[in-house]
């Protein structure tokens, strides 16, 4: 039988909710309830954690300092998250996964002049709001999962951009641009 490190189901949750940080930070713009879920989620587990290592140090030192990257996993996980969360790197590669799948889409709503509010998925994205714009593009808006947000993607070959609802308009690469605006709340 293999033996787990004592420790593993809190581990195992700071993994979980790093995946989930991850996740949202992959999203065309940030998400507040990311910061809170990471502050008040995140809180909790940390506060676990130095509450263990406090009552592991004063019940067998030795098994702290003979163990001691296992009892700073937490800490680089952490550090890992907000490094990523900082360049923008969940974003970047989940837009690069899903770009191919994204543009036939664009292509699609722009030579169709219709708006649509049918739900798909199209790459990593789940796109529920989508409307051909002037010059030939397209802008729809992504809804991720726990999250709907008035948030997502402008694909404009011919630089042209609405100007209706949209707050946030930053350049990605080549036609693509990823907006936000006012979700009426």
């Amino acid at each position: 039988m293999i033996s787990k490190p004592p420790g593993w189901p809190l581990l195992t949750a700071f993994s979980l909710m790093a995946l989930v940080c991850l996740w949202w930070a992959s999203a065309p713009y940030l998400y507040v309830e990311l910061f809170l879920f990471a502050f008040f989620a995140g809180g909790v587990l940390f506060l676990l954690w130095i509450i263990r290592i406090i009552v592991a140090a004063t019940t067998d030192s030795n098994a702290v300092s003979v163990h001691i990257r296992r009892w700073f996993m937490p800490w680089m996980i952490l550090g890992g998250v907000v490094l990523s969360v900082i360049v923008d790197a969940p974003f970047y590669a989940r837009f690069a996964l899903s770009q191919p799948a994204l543009t036939a889409f664009a292509e699609t709503v722009a030579k169709s002049g219709q708006v649509s509010h049918e739900c798909r998925h199209v790459g990593l994205y789940r796109v529920c709001w989508a409307e051909s714009i002037p010059g030939g593009g397209a802008r729809f808006s992504v809804d991720d999962w726990l999250i709907r947000t008035s948030a997502g993607f402008v694909w404009s070959p011919a630089g042209q951009m609405p100007g209706d609802d949209v707050e946030n308009l930053d350049p990605l690469v080549g036609p693509w641009y990823r907006w936000s605006g006012w979700d009426k709340w």
